[in-house]
């Protein structure tokens, strides 16, 4: 089932997931979130003018980043692999963009090919395919849905995976602004702060394997909650949560 499309703010569509009930975007505009929460604080444009570039991109949903980044293209190649964990939101793209080669190319063929990019889709659960995504990558978009309807997409333990595929000075990007992604982020070793609001957008949060000016001090409210907790990676989202409610509680008494 596929939702009708949304026209956001800015004058560019997405869909309510069907089964979540979320949008796969902001409703001020899915094209300028792209830009404002990732392209934007990534560098992405001036990356690719230094050297080239590998992006993994986590949710590729409708393929709105996806296309963003590939935008970006300069005389350097870039890389990207995009994990998706639902082939219907291959259909979902395709439907939205029926004309569009990226995502024909992808729901054909799994890749997609120019002069100077390429695009490999993942499909299946994140956890799942983490053996098949050989890194280093120098930036992560992580676009799932929110940490309430896909908890199990943003835990400490999996945090913790994406940094042992990322480059020491790599860069990962989220909308995310919660207190328990932003622990999650920091116990799983990363250095951690917010990359600014763009109006109509609220910032979101920056994560790096390395130092850099602006990361929260560890002591920090941001970093010091209680995060989210999936130690073997197999655990679905409800359980998750409770778990996570079970210590909060354990903590406050």
């Amino acid at each position: 089932m596929t939702s009708e499309p949304l026209r956001t703010e800015d004058g560019s569509h997405t869909l309510r997931h069907p089964g979540l009930g979320e949008p796969y975007h902001a409703l001020q505009g899915a094209r300028s979130e792209a830009e404002s929460k990732f392209i934007l604080p990534s560098r992405l444009r001036e990356r690719l003018n230094e050297g080239p570039v590998r992006l993994l991109d986590v949710g590729f949903g409708l393929g709105v980043n996806c296309a963003a980044a590939l935008e970006c293209a300069g005389p350097h190649p870039l890389e990207i692999h995009t994990v998706e964990s639902e082939p219907e939101a291959l259909e979902r793209a395709r439907a939205l963009y029926p004309d569009d080669p990226i995502r024909t190319a992808l729901q054909r063929d799994g890749r997609h090919q120019t002069d100077t990019a390429t695009v490999r889709l993942f499909l299946g659960d994140l956890r799942r395919v983490l053996d098949q995504l050989d890194g280093p990558y120098d930036l992560v978009f992580h676009d799932p849905f929110s940490p309430l309807k896909n908890t199990e997409c943003w835990t400490m333990d999996l945090f913790r995976a994406l940094r042992d595929r990322m480059a020491d000075d790599g860069l990962l990007l989220t909308y995310s602004e919660a207190r328990a992604v932003r622990s999650g982020f920091h116990l799983a070793g990363f250095h951690v702060g917010a990359t600014p609001a763009r109006p109509p957008h609220r910032g979101g949060t920056i994560a790096s394997p390395s130092p850099f000016p602006d990361a929260f001090p560890p002591d920090a409210p941001e970093v010091t909650a209680e995060p989210y907790r999936d130690p073997d990676l197999d655990l679905d989202g409800r359980e998750i949560r409770s778990r996570r409610e079970a210590r909060v509680r354990a903590r406050a008494g």
